[in-house]
């Protein structure tokens, strides 16, 4: 994942505690990794569609669904998939049960994580992992029925990017899934029918939180 969606989701994130918060660009570039003028060029094009406000010494988010949309058209999912295969037999559910504790969950998986299935069925789990999960992952799909030459892929593994890695390492995930900012992306970029009725729900649930962002 690229320095700009990991600022993207970082103030998405912030703004999901407390949707006043106000943001200055050099606390933003340490806490992201990414230099001053990384940070720079990703407010720029926010602020010319109106979802930021820029001042002398900070920034504010002026439209926060402008935020999330622009977050996930410019997310390159598919660039972060280091491991693909088809599992025979086993419905979403069981390959969700054979993942190790080292990963965090998105798209279908992540929010029925955070919040049950209320959405529709799905057959695809998508997953993030580094080493030592991504290995473990190959070995316990390999010992179970699975096709490596299948067109058709049931478990999808992408790679996290370093401060999504350090949350998976330390278990500082909520139910093991990605945030809801992460998650809204990810989903929008799922071609899958469903992934519409899953992003919909999705879509209300983090429209409440933000709502309350400020109240708790």
């Amino acid at each position: 994942m690229n320095k700009t969606s990991v600022i993207y989701r970082e103030i998405a994130e912030r703004l999901l505690r407390n949707r006043r918060e106000r943001f200055v660009g050099r606390e933003l570039a340490k806490s992201t990794g990414a230099s001053a003028d990384t940070v720079s060029a990703a407010i720029a094009p926010l602020k010319r569609i109106g979802a930021v406000s820029g001042y002398r010494r900070h920034f504010e988010v002026t439209d926060f669904k402008k935020l999330l949309l622009f977050q996930a058209v410019n997310r390159r999912m598919y660039k972060d998939i280091i491991y693909t295969t088809y599992i025979k037999g086993l419905t979403a559910g069981q390959i969700e049960e054979l993942m190790p504790d080292d990963i965090a969950y998105t798209d279908y998986s992540g929010y029925v994580k955070l919040f049950g299935n209320d959405a529709a069925g799905y057959s695809e789990v998508y997953v993030y992992a580094a080493e030592p999960g991504l290995e473990e992952i190959k070995k316990r799909a390999e010992k179970n029925s699975f096709s490596a030459t299948s067109d058709y892929s049931n478990l999808i593994v992408l790679k996290p990017d370093r401060l999504l890695g350090e949350r998976i390492k330390r278990h500082k995930l909520e139910r093991s899934s990605v945030s809801l900012p992460q998650l809204y992306a990810d989903l929008w970029n799922t071609n899958t029918w469903y992934a519409h009725d899953f992003l919909d729900k999705l879509e209300k649930r983090i429209d409440d939180t933000y709502a309350k962002a400020i109240l708790e």
